[in-house]
């Protein structure tokens, strides 16, 4: 394992042969300064990229009609699926459906237990859920929005899942009480742990053969 970025990192965005992440600069007057940078695999280096190629890979086409919705950019979730919809979740548990223009289709709440969840995902137009302080993750479906499955619960195998990163089959879940990355099967819900780390795990991403972890001191090549 190797640290390729050390700092505060938000959040980590796939992209074709390299990703996108966002990151703390500085703190001004208590006021949060936030760059963002693009690692590619072609060149191996990192170049810094304007807030509007951020959003664009976070929120798709209409990045800036979907970007003045959220309360925060950074911290609201959001799946771009197919047709230019976009999913976002808030810090707050509020859930909202938007057309490729931008225009409602459905809002609501995905609590559980009261609370809200830390993360999203689509696995064959399911949308999965993650509860850091329930640890559990719930299924719903995503024509209806009413939870299907849960997993997890008094005794579970999650703790503390911050992020879940769907790949194939599979869903890597970022659990940072434990440090450890707990893979779970979306066909047979089968689940083993995958990896340990010795400092909390916040995000896991895959792109291509590159691995990649957000631990509490910065950015990791696994």
């Amino acid at each position: 394992m190797k640290q390729v970025f050390s700092g505060e990192v938000y959040e980590m965005l796939p992209i074709s042969h390299g990703i996108i992440f966002s990151y703390r600069k500085d703190t001004v007057d208590n006021r949060v300064i936030v760059f963002y940078k693009m690692l590619s695999f072609d060149t191996g280096r990192f170049t810094d990229i304007t807030k509007n190629i951020y959003l664009l890979t976070k929120f798709g086409n209409n990045y800036k009609a979907v970007a003045s919705l959220c309360d925060n950019y950074i911290t609201v979730k959001s799946i771009v699926l197919t047709g230019g919809k976009v999913f976002l979740l808030e810090p707050d548990g509020t859930a909202r459906l938007l057309d490729a223009d931008a225009s409602p289709i459905w809002t609501g709440e995905l609590k559980y237990r009261s609370n809200a969840p830390s993360d999203i995902g689509i696995y064959k137009n399911a949308l999965w859920a993650c509860y850091a302080q329930s640890n559990v993750l719930l299924r719903f479906n995503l024509a209806t929005m009413r939870e299907e499955l849960r997993i997890g619960g008094s005794r579970s195998p999650f703790n503390r899942p911050q992020d879940m990163f769907i790949d194939g089959e599979n869903v890597m879940v970022s659990n940072s009480g434990s440090n450890k990355l707990t893979q779970l099967n979306l066909n047979s819900y089968s689940v083993f742990d995958y990896e340990t780390f010795d400092e909390p795990v916040y995000q896991y991403v895959r792109v291509e053969d590159y691995r990649f972890v957000i631990l509490k001191s910065g950015l990791y090549l696994i």
